[in-house]
């Protein structure tokens, strides 16, 4: 028999509890109760904070491993590569040229207006990554660089433009010469980029013939002429004609050379083509005509697959006064459109030409006033001045092209 240690009660040897003061017989220990295990913690933290020096080890050497680099390109392409991917950076103009050097024939005096846009395109794929491009983008900067001493283009802000990473509009007269137009790219990991491409501008040489200097009194003699200055002058020359207070009885086809075309009158008796007169050809200045009469009983006044520009004309009697097709921007102020089944046809995808002001025209008595069936860019089409009277639908707008009729007049009555 034993007792228990606690009590001094008599227990069985192999008793491990006493069951008169309810203790267990292993004596106890004050100091093992308040023991921790400090060495538990002590290796816990040390396997922690060696863990925390070898991440920061290796962030710090991957930082310190990557170098921001510099990619110069002398043209307007190059390829660019970061982790996310690699980019084919492309500089255009807005007239959709890439070429590393464009021209732009000016004549004395004339003012020019021209964008410098970015593209970013897949290398593999060819898709636009514009956007992703941006995200990685810090910032951008666009500088004009002039040759030879020339006078530098005038730039605005470098800022968004449709699916362009960035566009930036340029200012020019033929004082600028040669410019070099150069992109400075940051990317936010530290890389550079630098794009060029150049803007060159040339004085136009012009001419001018008048029907008081050469027979101009019937279309053969008038197309003879054309023929006549298509192989003796430059296709760069602004060559105006001159014509005379006379009836063509007929149309004409520019498709070789552009001319401007000037009208006049006498009496009752004004310059007047019958027939469809075909504007096909850009080289580079756009068709002019001005107080003009075209006077048609169905078909088409004016076909133009090319810029052309209007000034003071009048289109009567026609199924389409103007048809504007793919290719074409016409511009016109001043106009009547009178008595047509359609007045105006908008019906263009692509233009080099943008003029979207309509000021002061007049549309009476038409089918259709002023048609919009497809168009070449979202801008706003403005008609200050012009007056809408007795057409059966003034504005025919099928694809919601944006119009601001602010300053317009809209006279009510049957068409």
């Amino acid at each position: 028999m034993k007792k228990c240690v606690h009590c001094g009660a008599a227990l069985p040897d192999a008793a491990g509890f006493c069951p008169y003061c309810r203790r267990r017989q292993k004596e106890e220990n004050p100091r093992a109760e308040r023991r921790r295990p400090w060495g538990k913690l002590i290796a816990i933290g040390a396997i922690a904070a060696l863990a925390l020096v070898v991440w920061g080890a290796a962030a710090l050497i991957g930082h310190l491993r990557y170098t921001p680099v510099s990619v110069s390109a002398q043209g307007a392409s190059v390829e660019y590569s970061d982790r996310s991917g690699s980019y084919v950076l492309n500089l255009r103009w807005d007239s959709g040229e890439s070429a590393d050097l464009v021209s732009r024939v000016l004549s004395a005096g004339q003012e020019g207006s021209a964008a410098s846009l970015l593209y970013a395109y897949d290398a593999a794929d060819g898709k636009d990554r514009h956007k992703e491009f941006l995200r990685r983008m810090e910032s951008v900067q666009v500088e004009a660089l002039p040759r030879s001493g020339a006078q530098a283009v005038t730039l605005g802000t470098p800022g968004p433009d449709g699916g362009a990473v960035r566009g930036v509009a340029l200012g020019y007269t033929t004082d600028c010469g040669t410019n070099d137009i150069v992109w400075t790219i940051r990317m936010k990991n530290g890389d550079t980029i630098t794009l060029r491409h150049a803007l060159r501008t040339v004085q136009q040489r012009s001419l001018s013939y008048s029907y008081e200097q050469v027979d101009l009194s019937t279309l053969d003699k008038l197309q003879t002429f054309l023929e006549q200055l298509q192989s003796g002058s430059s296709a760069d020359t602004v060559t105006t004609i001159y014509l005379p207070p006379v009836r063509y009885d007929g149309g004409l086809r520019l498709d070789t050379r552009a001319y401007v075309f000037i009208g006049s009158s006498d009496g009752e008796q004004r310059t007047t083509f019958t027939d469809t007169v075909y504007v096909e050809v850009r080289t580079p200045q756009i068709a002019e005509f001005s107080d003009i009469s075209f006077a048609g009983e169905g078909g088409t006044g004016l076909h133009a697959t090319e810029g052309a520009i209007l000034r003071g004309c009048s289109f009567e009697g026609w199924n389409i006064g103007v048809d504007m097709r793919d290719g074409a921007w016409v511009a016109a102020y001043n106009c009547d459109f009178i008595a047509n089944g359609v007045g105006f046809r908008f019906n263009s995808g692509k233009a080099t030409l943008s003029s979207p002001t309509y000021s002061g025209d007049r549309f009476i008595g038409n089918g259709i006033g002023f048609q919009i069936l497809k168009s070449p860019s979202r801008v706003v089409l403005g008609f200050p001045g012009c007056t809408f009277e007795r057409n059966s639908t003034d504005i025919d707008n099928v694809i919601y092209q944006g119009v601001n009729t602010k300053g317009a007049t809209f006279v009510k009555g049957e068409g």
